[in-house]
């Protein structure tokens, strides 16, 4: 038999590329990176979401203390007049009342009041309500008298109380209205990609890939109802595959929709100094990443309203 040739290659496997390896490890280590802000911003946006709703319900437990406050004062204020005594003991319940309404101000001006402590001055509203009860009993039993409550304050103070909250409410309604007319809501709107010529201009186009930002811009129009000052834009571009574009170091942020209360993602704003004259602004957004090929959208809001979107494509 002839002897067998002893050739390497049939021994020793063929090695892997290093540079194969690099570019998978590079694109999990972006695939990781877009995850994590991914994250982080969807958190960001539910602490804001968690925020709002927690300043409401401050709101809602304020007012409603303070109705409690002029309830316990009408309480207060119906037995008085009928005996000497009784009127001693209702100056010391009413001082009572009156110093607790002193730090309602305060509430009012932080806006801030926990469950917890919402409850426990309900409970010393309640408390001083029973025991000027239990002294009455204790008075009319001692004194064989008959302590009549004057239920005309009582009715009084309900009308009072449901005139105001008619009126609150038509306020809301008429400073609802009066918002939508100030909307600076614009009468054209352009966008589109944009990228830098070698003389420093600015190149409009509707290529993907020499798109190197994006750019929205439209006219602001005149609007006397419109109070002169800052104005600020929050410019909401959507991909094609139905993803706002925002990065959170690049001034991307989160806004709550006027009419619902949501809570959605923006990706750049436009401030402009507002004269009540027409004029034109633009927003600009950039990424590192390639833009993608499609039907983007551009949305436009203020003070939480939408009030204005256009389409556009990148080829």
């Amino acid at each position: 038999m002839a002897d067998e040739q002893y050739r390497p290659s049939d021994s020793i496997p063929p090695r892997k590329s290093n540079r194969t390896i690099f570019i998978v490890l590079l694109v999990l280590l972006i695939i990781a990176s877009q995850v994590y802000v991914y994250i982080k911003f969807n958190q960001r946006s539910m602490e804001n979401q968690r925020l709002v709703e927690q300043v409401n319900a401050d709101s809602i437990r304020i007012a409603d203390l303070g109705l409690k406050y002029q309830e316990a004062l009408a309480n207060v204020e119906a037995y008085k007049g009928q005996n000497a005594q009784l009127d001693s003991i209702i100056a010391v319940k009413e001082k009572s009342i009156l110093d607790m309404k002193n730090s309602y101000a305060a509430l009012q001006k932080q806006m801030k009041l926990t469950e917890a402590d919402y409850n426990k001055q309900v409970n010393q509203l309640n408390g001083i309500i029973n025991d000027l009860q239990n002294q009455i009993v204790q008075l009319q039993a001692e004194n064989n008298i008959l302590i009549k409550k004057n239920d005309s304050l009582g009715r009084s103070l309900a009308s009072q109380i449901s005139t105001s909250s008619q009126l609150s409410s038509e306020n809301k309604v008429l400073s609802q209205k009066v918002n939508e007319a100030s909307l600076l809501r614009p009468t054209t709107i352009s966008a589109t990609g944009a990228r830098s010529k070698s003389s420093g201009k600015e190149d409009e186009t509707n290529n993907a890939k020499k798109a190197e930002k994006l750019k929205v811009c439209f006219d602001v129009p005149v609007n006397q109802v419109a109070d002169p000052g800052e104005k600020t834009f929050y410019i909401r571009i959507i991909s094609p595959e139905g993803v706002t574009l925002a990065i959170q170091s690049s001034g991307s942020g989160a806004i709550t929709k006027a009419e619902t209360g949501e809570s959605i993602p923006y990706t750049t704003t436009s401030t402009i100094d507002y004269d009540q004259q027409a004029t034109n602004t633009c927003a600009y957004w950039q990424q590192s990443a390639p833009y993608s090929t499609g039907t983007y959208t551009a949305e436009i809001y203020q003070n939480g309203y939408l009030i204005g979107s256009k389409k556009f494509d990148l080829k």
